[in-house]
């Protein structure tokens, strides 16, 4: 059953589906002045998801982020409205593999924005906790925005239990074992998709890709490291690293 054409809100119409996530589906919506956002709509027992990404979510004012912009609900249902980051998620986006060879500009630059939006989040004391393609909208000039933070949180927050979060080919070895995460646990995921970018594919669980020539690959290997002690914990760090290494092979102005 379709529900776009709906009204939510104050006048703000459903008009068609975007996608579908663990705990949300996202439509496409206008408000009463023609401005466009993204509505997740969340199954009542997921309450809590809704409520958790309006209060880490709301405020990440950043030109590299999609930031709740208020809640509603549809009858029963509780509902975020967020403003809309058009794009295509990162793998759609860059179908032509590996990325660093077909688009290096673009792929530089799509980390480049990503690693700002961390910067601001941990700046603010906040960890993303699911880097991964799904969670990344790239426009066509590679430009790039952070989406989806029902998964975010405090730096090094407690829970009851040993708590998995994240998604299984991007955790970092911290998040498999479902210790508190922190800033490093983040750009361990930019580093896996790094890694993706120089290879051209994700390594199988247990086993991991060999380095290459490219002169990322120290970078890659330095936020992939198993032990989270010795990883960078630093995205604005780890950005300018990502330039200067990459300089080392293109004289070409890169993303700034």
């Amino acid at each position: 059953m379709t529900i776009a054409g709906r009204i939510i809100g104050n006048g703000i119409k459903l008009v068609r589906l975007l996608g579908r996530g663990s705990h949300s589906v996202v439509y496409f919506a206008v408000g009463q002045e023609g401005q466009s956002c993204a509505v997740k709509i969340f199954p009542a027992h997921l309450r809590e998801f809704a409520v958790r990404e309006y209060l880490h979510g709301h405020g990440l004012n950043h030109p590299r982020l999609a930031p709740v912009l208020g809640t509603s609900h549809l009858d029963e249902l509780p509902v975020l409205v967020v403003k809309y980051a058009k794009g295509e998620t990162l793998f759609q986006r860059y179908p032509s593999r590996p990325a660093l060879q077909h688009e290096r500009r673009a792929f530089l630059l799509t980390l480049t924005h990503v690693l700002d939006a961390l910067h601001f989040m941990h700046e603010r004391g906040l960890v993303h906790r699911d880097i991964k393609p799904d969670n990344i909208m790239v426009d066509a000039d590679g430009s790039a925005k952070l989406v989806d933070y029902d998964l975010s949180g405090p730096e090094m927050e407690q829970f009851e239990q040993p708590t998995r979060v994240g998604t299984l080919a991007f955790l970092s070895p911290e998040a498999a074992r479902g210790e508190p995460l922190g800033r490093e646990s983040d750009l361990y995921g930019i580093g896996v998709l790094l890694g993706w970018g120089i290879h051209g594919e994700l390594p199988l669980e247990g086993e991991s890709l060999p380095p290459t020539r490219d002169s990322l690959t120290p970078l890659w290997r330095a936020l992939t490291r198993p032990e989270r002690q010795l990883r960078p914990s630093d995205a604005l760090w780890v950005k300018h690293e990502l330039l200067r290494l990459a300089l080392e092979t293109h004289t070409d102005p890169l993303p700034l």
